[in-house]
């Protein structure tokens, strides 16, 4: 606890004296010493310049070294028919350092390795692992997933074992609701919903309740499609007009909102942006009664969302406690 207080000062000022670190954390100045010489001896901290200390022995500085550990993140998408494979190299500070991004056939097992091998010839210093990926894990196994060749595959096990290195798999809504989160600066109190609404496969949502990421007792939180609304989700509800597809999420919405009462719900989908938020907002109004309408908001931008999720998730394998601290956007 003592180490990770420490730590999460010293990433938050850049820079710092030991007498900084002790006054900043309320720890004794010779527990602050012995974990920073902790710390720098193995590279997590750097000794920097001195610096004045009124008149006597020059103090030393210490700097947070972001680049101590590295995450791999990985995660499919379908773009304009293709389905590619997203690789993104961050630091502890939660910069981006590499990003790559590769059209592939099939998403397998051996499509993974074969890009995990790659980055971790070209970043040692990777050490976890993290996944993205639409579905849902059960005792380990992937119990629902929107590519055929995962399904029933123990990934978490699989990738651990073989790599010796923390592994997290997190669902994509899962991850965004978490981006969102963290982004915006959302009240860490508060019960939220984020709402994907993709053009070829059914919805899906993540559920942050009271600040904690919901799953359920088996992984399947969030599986909004199975909701019995009557609603022809996936490529048959690009062929609706814009109205209908509107009332389709806001009944979507609506349904959520019965039973969860969140504080705030984000919506992404192709067809919904800032000019439509009006409508949804009425079509919410209709269907709930007053006061049960939450704050609804628009985001853009899946993918943003996403890795900023997938962010947090792949850090926090390496520093617990990341959730609570900051990171770069």
């Amino acid at each position: 606890m003592n180490l990770h207080l420490v730590r999460r000062v010293l990433k938050e000022k850049g820079q710092a004296t030991k007498r900084e670190l002790a006054q900043a954390t309320g720890l004794s100045a010779v527990t602050v010493g012995t974990l920073l010489q902790d710390l720098t001896e193995r590279g997590e901290v750097q000794e920097a310049e001195r610096v004045s200390s009124g008149g006597g022995r020059p103090a030393q500085l210490y700097a947070y070294n972001p680049d101590y550990a590295l995450a791999l993140i990985l995660f499919p998408y379908e773009t304009k028919g293709d389905t590619r494979i997203r690789s993104t190299v961050v630091n502890l500070s939660g910069k981006t350092i590499s990003e790559t991004d590769a059209r592939t056939e099939k998403v397998d097992v051996q499509t993974f390795e074969t890009l995990i091998d790659v980055a971790l010839a070209a970043y040692p210093a990777i050490g976890a692992i993290g996944f993205g990926l639409p579905g849902a894990e059960y005792e380990g196994r992937m119990m629902v997933s929107d590519y055929d060749a995962l399904r029933g595959v123990a990934l978490t096990e699989h990738f651990r074992e073989r790599y010796g290195k923390p592994v997290v798999v997190e669902n994509d809504v899962n991850a965004a609701v978490l981006g969102f989160w963290k982004k915006k600066g959302v009240a860490p109190d508060a019960t939220g919903v984020y709402l994907y609404i993709p053009d070829r496969f059914a919805p899906g949502a993540g559920i942050v309740i009271q600040g904690k990421l919901f799953k359920g007792k088996r992984g399947f939180a969030g599986e909004v499609a199975t909701i019995p609304l009557g609603i022809p989700w996936g490529g048959a509800l690009l062929r609706e007009s814009v109205e209908a597809r509107c009332e389709a999420a806001a009944r979507l919405t609506a349904a959520v909102c019965s039973v969860l009462n969140p504080d705030f719900v984000v919506l992404n989908a192709s067809f919904l942006g800032q000019a439509q938020l009006p409508a949804m907002m009425q079509g919410c109004s209709r269907l709930l009664p007053p006061g049960a309408v939450p704050q609804l908001s628009i985001s853009e931008d899946f993918t943003a969302d996403y890795v900023d999720g997938m962010i947090v998730q792949a850090l926090s394998t390496l520093e617990p406690g990341f959730l609570l601290s900051k990171y770069e956007a």
